[in-house]
């Protein structure tokens, strides 16, 4: 869809009286509870609730990292007690947050959550920045030039100032702009509700078979990947789960290894035929190797199976001595216990 385009149908979505209420709600009551006078008395839940889109009505998956960031409850409270200050410079608060080349203050708590939370307690000076809204920015040009090794402080106030401008030229809130980003980018859905439980236990696995990707990052660190390899992070947000590359397709999972930093391609071969699979792998790799690796780095692939047949054992014996493409099973379990 293009740009303008998708600022007639965002502003359309939002003449609905029923969108428009939820709008709102949300700013109302997560700007209060968010507000910096509230937050000795924010809870674990509470916080975790702003992290569903059937609450929040807006931002999708940002509940998955939500055990990891209310682990520790007073360093989180500090957090945000930063992040709140308007007393403070924002550049000052966000260095705080993210400080440049060095681990984020609380990990998991990203820009993708961060920056919706200013926005629902300063709802006219703060927009959503996302990896949604990065791509769209980048896609319809508005993306602000930035200088080499730019800190998230210096490139989110030069990309606020620009929400602010679109928005107001649309005659828009910052929370119904951010709307725009999804009808200009790749793969538009509408938003879906989340189920309510937390992310299933990897012992389970049930609803693996249909959902593997979203189950594998989940579940990372629990898994045989999570101790070797890291998702790819930006700016605290998981940017490595279907990771859209310019023209060569998008990379179900895409990490770092965590000793030497080699790249990991991580393809799963749900209903692919085993040739289509390694076609598609060699390609992404291809095009790692083209657009990311710098200097001593390489690029290794994985594919991910439910069983290999005999069509991907041949190719896979065939391409192991040439390069680095290894392959993974996996197993579904799921039983019922009489009490």
């Amino acid at each position: 869809m293009d740009y303008n385009t998708a600022i007639l149908d965002a502003k359309k979505e939002f003449q609905d009286p029923d969108r428009l209420a939820e709008e709102k709600e949300v700013i109302k009551n997560y700007g209060q509870m968010f507000h910096p006078d509230n937050l000795d008395i924010i809870t674990k839940e509470g916080f975790k609730s702003f992290l569903l889109i059937k609450n929040n009505k807006h931002w999708e998956g940002i509940h998955r990292q939500g055990n990891l960031i209310t682990n520790d409850m007073n360093r989180l409270k500090r957090a945000l007690r930063v992040l709140l200050d308007e007393s403070k410079p924002l550049k000052e608060r966000l260095d705080f947050l993210f400080p440049k080349n060095k681990p984020n203050f609380i990990k998991g708590l990203g820009r993708a959550i961060v920056t919706p939370i200013l926005l629902v307690v300063y709802p006219k000076k703060y927009g959503a920045y996302n990896r949604r809204s990065a791509d769209g920015l980048k896609n319809v040009g508005l993306e602000p030039k930035f200088k080499r090794g730019a800190s998230f402080s210096e490139r989110y106030i030069a990309i606020n100032e620009v929400l602010k401008e679109q928005a107001a030229e649309n005659g828009m809130t910052l929370f119904q702009f951010d709307s725009v980003w999804w009808r200009v980018t790749d793969g538009y859905t509408p938003k879906i509700a989340e189920e309510d439980q937390e992310s299933e236990e990897l012992s389970t696995g049930f609803g693996l078979e249909t959902h593997l990707r979203r189950f594998l990052v989940d579940n990372w660190d629990k898994t045989a990947f999570g101790k070797k390899y890291d998702l790819l992070v930006e700016d605290g947000e998981i940017i490595g789960e279907e990771y859209r590359t310019n023209n060569a397709g998008v990379i179900d999972i895409l990490a770092r290894d965590k000793k030497n930093k080699d790249w990991i391609v991580i393809e799963l071969k749900r209903g692919l035929s085993s040739d289509a699979v390694i076609g598609q792998i060699l390609r992404y790799i291809g095009w790692v190797q083209k657009n990311k690796v710098e200097k001593t780095e390489n690029v290794r692939g994985i594919i991910v199976v439910k069983e290999v047949d005999e069509k991907l054992e041949l190719a896979l014996s065939a391409l192991k001595p040439q390069m680095n493409l290894s392959c993974y099973s996996y197993n579904v379990k799921f039983s019922l216990n009489e009490v």
